[in-house]
């Protein structure tokens, strides 16, 4: 089954060209050159000098020092020279980079020694008490690659062992701390910050310095909370979150994976959460770009070009957790804890306005996720304006829930409104025109219709006399 094959569940790419990975393996051709993030753009130039520019709250700069939030270097900085990849942490919290005499550099926060550095053994619940490296420190030599997860990260060695280090954490839980016998008298944030490594802390994975956890490896990734490493005989292996199957193997009372373990044959490429390599930016977003990205997925190229996925959205089976993102709130998801065939499409905003206009009102949650799931828009789970809500594209819908956990809102901050009546830049007048009614103004730049238009009730907020967000509600918006 290719990319192309619509039969089966689909899941959005920035670039379909990301899976034409040619015939022949060859590591250099996955070597990260160009990165972003909220904070950060890295870049690797034609001479193989390593620049970055942005923030630098975290001496990720590695320029020997660290800024408050309110210096931005625009000029970029050079990080050092003869480099061959990088990689980044999402939030920014640090950077790495291997040079081509296979020597691999660290800078930023030292989280509970990611970096090398000495740490606390006393607990913290803010990352601004982490030690900042604020220049280049060396982590490991005889590397031939490495990555970054938002908190880990994972190196292959010359030798083909593979080491991993850091921590894997999530929000989401199948059960609530009192489930769990040996951590009754313990708080949820308590676990999620303990600082001593313990294998059976059902918050987190954590080793505070490189861990061998493989040999005769080529190639090795993260994402943030699940790792991969595809062996010399293309077999596939995993670790990490484990919650909805994304390892790829059996669903346990344990939310991780903690020994890497065999999934998957005649594998070309592995991604965890997310299909992609080089950022396609090449200046930092105005906000985080999760809209290809999968928290509880797995994605592999095997030798046919099939593409396949494991995780939630995929498969019959069910699970109900207990905590949902930081919620304590009861889901239940369907998920595959075996690979599957999927399809790919590239990212397209409007398409997504498309798919949420397939929603109804008092849709079940079980109904609205399949929905999603079905037409692979990523989504999570988050309070918004005091109700259980999904969020979706980082943060630019919203759709909200009841406490019989049924859609009642959503909340567009794109595009406009989803049969697309209502546009982002219209004045009042024009919506006016258009609803059919005088808008009232409400709190907050909200303006709202009296009467809903074909079962809708909207509200319209304004910025600068134009539209800028879109409510649209079962009933009349207060």
């Amino acid at each position: 089954m290719s990319y192309r094959d619509q039969s089966a569940a689909t899941f959005r790419v920035r670039s379909i060209d990301t899976v034409d990975l040619g015939k022949k393996f060859n590591l250099s051709n996955y070597y990260i050159t160009n990165k972003v993030n909220i904070f950060n753009h890295y870049y690797i130039d034609s001479n193989a000098d390593f620049w970055g520019y942005g923030y630098n709250q975290y001496g990720q700069l590695g320029n020997g020092i660290n800024d408050d939030l309110d210096i931005f270097y625009s000029v970029p900085v050079k990080i050092a020279s003869d480099v061959v990849s990088m990689d980044c942490s999402e939030n920014g919290y640090f950077c790495i980079y291997l040079t081509t005499d296979g020597e691999l550099y660290g800078m930023g926060l030292n989280m509970l020694g990611l970096l090398g550095q000495e740490y606390s053994d006393n607990i913290s619940y803010t990352i601004e008490d982490y030690v900042k490296v604020e220049s280049p420190v060396l982590l490991m030599s005889d590397v031939s690659y490495a990555r970054a997860g938002r908190e880990a990260i994972v190196a292959l060695k010359e030798d083909g062992t593979v080491w991993w280090w850091g921590q894997y954490r999530s929000t989401y839980s199948t059960q609530k701390l009192n489930k769990y016998e040996d951590y009754k008298h313990y708080a949820d944030d308590e676990l999620s910050w303990k600082v001593q490594e313990d294998d059976k802390n059902p918050k987190k994975m954590l080793f505070h310095s490189p861990k061998k956890i493989l040999e005769d490896c080529k190639y090795v990734t993260t994402g943030n909370t699940t790792g991969a490493a595809i062996s010399t005989a293309n077999e596939l292996y995993t670790w990490g979150l484990n919650i909805f199957g994304e390892c790829g193997t059996t669903v346990s009372k344990d939310d991780y994976l903690r020994q890497p373990q065999k999934v998957l044959d005649n594998v070309k490429m592995v991604w965890p959460e997310q299909i992609t390599f080089n950022s396609e930016e090449d200046e930092i977003p105005d906000r985080a770009q999760s809209e290809t990205t999968y928290i509880f997925n797995t994605f592999a190229v095997l030798n046919d070009e099939t593409i396949m996925a494991v995780g939630r959205g995929l498969g019959d089976k069910e699970k109900t957790i207990a905590i949902t993102g930081d919620l304590e709130f009861e889901t239940t998801h369907t998920y595959s804890d075996i690979f599957v065939p999927v399809a790919l499409a590239e990212y397209s905003e409007p398409e997504t306005r498309r798919v949420l206009e397939k929603l109804k009102w008092r849709m079940s949650v079980k109904d609205v996720e399949y929905i999603l799931n079905k037409n692979g828009i990523p989504y999570s789970w988050i309070p918004f304006d005091n109700k259980y809500s999904i969020e979706i594209d980082s943060s630019q819908y919203f759709l909200a829930f009841n406490q019989n956990k049924k859609l009642t809102e959503i909340y567009l901050q794109v595009g406009g409104s989803r049969n697309e009546t209502f546009t982002f830049g219209m004045s009042i007048e024009e919506i006016e025109e258009k609803a059919g009614c005088d808008l009232i103004a409400k709190d907050n730049n909200v303006y709202i219709c009296q009467e809903p238009i074909d079962g809708v009730y909207y509200g319209f907020v304004i910025y600068n006399d134009k539209l800028n967000g879109v409510y649209e509600s079962e009933t009349f918006l207060e």
